[in-house]
């Protein structure tokens, strides 16, 4: 079976076995084929008509591989939903829906269109006709499985028969379905015995005679209800006597079930009555669990026999393998023998059961019906304590979601009043970004936990996972060392085998150590770590991943893209040999970044193509700045609508799971696009409206602050010059206090362009040439490019030489060839040598100081120059002093250097 993102109980996965005393009903029958043939079979009655039983007649007849799945109110959440019926499914192709299984892994499933789409397509992959059926869909209480379903539906695989089994009609668009023939229904009416089928079922299954005359009483009297037939069966194979039985039935219906489920367990010895009391809680049951529910009677009938004399007595019990070890009541039967039990045990005894039933489900390793049966029993706080004790397994094994859904089942006050609980719950904030209410819960958590009366292993692990949350938390808030010091707090008093608690708490502290600006401890942190058994665990390679991803982390805040490169090449094979999607969607986030600032766009679609094109979003908030990247280098291939396609995206994700951290990325994503397309007043409405206070940490590809800054400072009106004046110098302190010199270059290189626009001419070459002395080492040249043609001016009155030169010209040339265009170019055959003209500087060469720089280059002296141009040396020399002012040099060697360093001049 797949990896799927729920637990799953295979004993749901099997159709129930036909039953000895079945009725071959040819009426029925016959609608087989029918039913295989059409999308949608709805087989809908009342509790006890053979619904199951006839459909599992079905699966005999027809010609087509089958696959079965029992419901229950936990499939109401749709990953769980999907993930049990791919699991049955994958009995007929073991690697089946494997699109669907990817987006299951996802944080975030699309909506249910995209998501049937996925799921059809899978189907259609399947070799021959299929027939998918789900049992009990009436527990289903989701509009989203409604909405899933519809939407398959709509344009359903051709090789797919649905049958679902209801006691009450779905919320499915039934009536669309039929009047364009998609579905095929059985109700009551038809699910009811006939005379004869009554007359066949009784004396197929008594040895006495039973008159016509008493059939057709019975027959009248139960309605042809098959399950009151089968109790009126066993009730006369118990007493001997079906006159008798027959005799005495009530006129009422409901008085018929009750006297015929009174007459059945009466006739049955007082150890099997008990066990039916208890075990009829148990949405199914084998031996053991029996014996652990009764206690009582361990020193008389056990277990086995109980069950052994179940299946020998076909007593509405179903086989749910083919082993015969797991059982389950019919459901008619399990309701009325609980309705007898309330009354036999009381509500305490059966609290007693749900409890042994819980530790028993527990202490083997089936958490989820551990949790529902302390529920049942109306003990919060004992489920609770399954979630609580399971806890490192759960986070480990990154069960998001289905800690989610067990929190949610818990009463708020229980979660609000556990210190274990609120670090859960605060863990899942953080997955979905949710920061405010991250902080909150770690608030209460720790409340707790300095006045809680806990054992002190628990409590020292508890303030563990506190502090490694913590350490988030003061990062965010761009409190270096006090995350330093959480970290390392973490570090200390969480156990060995907490990987992924421990993995975080050591990307927190080299993250936070290099906001201290100690990279160099913040590297030794990193490769100390990998040093530590934990690397070399069972789930090594979920901590190393994590690992290098802090080193990601590192060279990007420290603006050193080449090692950023090497860190991500590492993890990327890592995280893909194991899998490891969430990690692995930060790592090609930063190897795409790389690409981008290089200004090799085209590399930027690879590192992106398997994180984009996957259906699951393991990591929401990288996804969202993969997006970004993606939108923002179509952009800059010129391909606006295709970046405006993408922006939409990541506005749909957003919004669609409700995340404010998204949210917020992708409307100043929108803004971005806008002003690179000239829609200044469009930009401007989000710039109006966006309050970059408080200041966080920019720690991935795109900042939200720095595009307001940009689109403030390119606007130039006094409003938002004004604005500028005031954000940028702001910014600048920030990210040079936190040691982010990423952003900081590019608000180094904002400043340079404001501080021009406002007069400041000497400012604005300090700034700029801080911006490049910073940026020169990790190669960026997007980040100037994406400022605008503006900054070229100011790029080109830097005096500069050697690499810094040469560094500068490659910006400037990618200027030059951005959006497209081409640069004017001259080749001067006299000296082999192309002079180009970049776009925007402050002065162009004339045709002749082309000629004469072009021989420059060659060394000639201004005598050979004259002679191979034909002028005077006095002109050369003219020519010669107006080149040297319009690239603001004082000589013809730092004419030559800055020439070939811009890019006007290649052989």
């Amino acid at each position: 079976m797949q990896d799927l993102p729920v637990p799953i109980i295979k004993t749901k996965l099997y159709p129930p076995p036909t039953a000895p005393d079945i009725v071959r009903r040819e009426r029925l029958l016959s609608l087989a084929q029918a039913a295989a043939q059409s999308p949608l079979t709805l087989v809908s009655a009342p509790a006890g008509y053979g619904k199951s039983t006839l459909v599992g007649q079905w699966l005999q007849v027809v010609d087509s591989k089958s696959c079965w799945l029992s419901l229950d109110a936990e499939e109401s959440d749709l990953t769980q939903f999907l993930s049990y019926v791919i699991a049955t499914l994958s009995g007929l192709s073991k690697d089946c829906c494997g699109d669907t299984v990817d987006v299951l892994r996802s944080e975030v499933l699309p909506d249910s269109g995209v998501l049937a789409g996925m799921f059809c397509n899978d189907i259609e992959a399947l070799e021959g006709p299929v027939v998918l059926v789900l049992d009990d869909y009436h527990r289903i209480s989701s509009s989203e499985v409604d909405d899933f379903l519809d939407a398959v539906l709509e344009h359903p695989p051709r090789n797919l028969s649905l049958i679902l089994i209801s006691r009450r009609d779905p919320a499915l668009s039934l009536h669309t379905l039929r009047a364009r023939g998609g579905l095929f229904d059985i109700r009551m009416h038809a699910l009811a015995f006939t005379e004869a089928e009554t007359q066949v079922f009784i004396h197929g299954q008594t040895d006495e005679n039973v008159s016509t005359q008493e059939i057709r009483v019975l027959h009248e009297r139960t309605e042809g209800w098959p399950a009151a037939l089968r109790l009126a069966r066993l009730a006369a194979t118990a007493s001997d006597s079906a006159a008798s039985i027959v005799a005495h039935l009530p006129n009422d219906s409901h008085a018929v079930r009750n006297y015929l489920m009174q007459e059945v367990l009466g006739n049955q010895s007082t150890e099997i009555r008990e066990y039916l009391l208890r075990t009829a809680f148990l949405d199914r049951f084998c031996a053991e669990l029996c014996e652990a529910v009764n206690p009582e009677s361990s020193t008389g009938t056990s277990g086995k026999e109980y069950v052994t004399r179940l299946s020998n007595a076909n007593l509405f019990t179903i086989a749910l393998d083919a082993s015969n070890n797991w059982f389950r009541l019919h459901h008619l039967f399990q309701t009325m023998l609980q309705d007898l039990a309330l009354i036999s045990l009381g509500r305490e005894e059966i609290r007693n059961v749900h409890m042994r039933a819980s530790r028993w489900f527990e202490e083997h390793e089936f958490l989820e019906e551990s949790i529902r049966h302390a529920l049942s029993a109306e003990n919060a706080s004992a489920a609770a304590d399954v979630i609580s004790r399971h806890r490192k397994d759960i986070m480990n094994t990154e069960w998001w979601h289905q800690l989610g859904i067990w929190l949610r089942l818990l009463p708020p006050q229980i979660v609000a009043s556990r210190p274990d609980l609120l670090l859960l719950k605060a863990r899942i904030f953080r997955t979905s970004g949710q920061n405010a209410e991250l902080v909150e819960a770690l608030d209460q958590a720790e409340s707790l936990l300095d006045t809680a009366d806990l054992e002190d292993g628990l409590k020292r692990e508890l303030r563990g996972s506190l502090a490694s949350m913590r350490c988030f938390q003061f990062y965010m808030e761009s409190d270096g060392e006090r995350a330093v010091r959480a970290a390392r707090r973490a570090h200390d008093l969480l156990p060995p085998g907490y990987f992924a608690e421990r993995g975080f708490a050591m990307l927190l502290l080299a993250a936070a150590l290099q906001m201290t600006g100690d990279v160099k401890g913040a590297k030794g942190a990193i490769h100390s770590a990998m040093t530590d058994k934990s690397a070399h665990a069972d789930k090594g390679a979920t901590f190393m991943t994590r690992l290098l991803t802090g080193l990601c982390f590192i060279h990007w805040m420290d603006a050193s893209l080449n090692e950023v490169k090497l860190a991500a090449k590492d993890a990327e094979e890592m995280a893909r040999q194991a899998n490891l999607w969430e990690v692995l969607s930060g790592i090609l986030q930063f190897k795409a970044a790389v690409h981008y600032h290089h200004n090799e766009l085209s590399a930027v679609e690879d590192d992106l193509r398997d994180l984009l094109c996957r259906k699951a979003i393991a990591s929401p908030e990288f996804y969202a700045y993969s997006l970004a990247i993606s939108a923002l280098t179509q952009e800059a291939l010129g391909d606006s609508g295709g970046a405006l396609q993408i922006a939409e995206s990541l506005h749909a994700l957003a919004f669609r799971t409700h995340n404010p951290y998204l949210i917020g990325l992708s409307e100043a994503l929108a803004a971005e696009l806008a002003t690179r397309q000239g829609r200044m007043a469009d930009a401007l409405v989000w710039a109006k409206q966006y309050d970059p206070e408080p200041l966080m940490p920019m720690y991935a590809f795109f900042s939200p602050p720095l595009c307001l800054a940009k689109i403030l400072v390119l606007d130039d009106s006094i409003d938002s010059r004004e604005r500028a004046q005031a954000l940028l110098p702001r910014l600048e302190d920030y990210l040079a206090g936190i040691h982010n010199k990423r952003f900081l270059i590019e608000t180094l290189a904002l400043r340079a362009l404001l501080s021009e626009k406002t007069g400041d001419s000497a400012l604005a070459i300090e700034k700029l040439g801080q911006a490049i002395s910073l940026a020169q080492r990790g190669g960026f040249i997007r980040l100037f490019v994406d400022i605008g043609t503006e900054l070229i001016p100011l790029l080109n009155r830097l005096e500069l030489k050697g690499e810094k030169l040469e560094y500068v010209g490659r910006i400037l040339a990618a200027f030059g060839s951005e959006g497209g265009r081409s640069d004017t170019a001259r080749a001067d055959t006299r000296a082999g040598i192309t002079i180009r003209d970049i776009p925007d500087l402050p002065e162009h060469l004339s045709p002749r100081e082309k000629e004469v720089l072009a021989l420059l280059v060659k060394r000639l002296t201004n005598k050979e120059i004259g002679e191979q141009l034909f002028i005077s040396t006095a002109t050369v020399k003219r020519h010669a002093h107006s080149i040297y002012e319009k690239l603001n040099v004082k000589g013809r060697h730092e004419a030559v250097a800055k020439a070939v360093g811009l890019g006007l001049i290649s052989d």
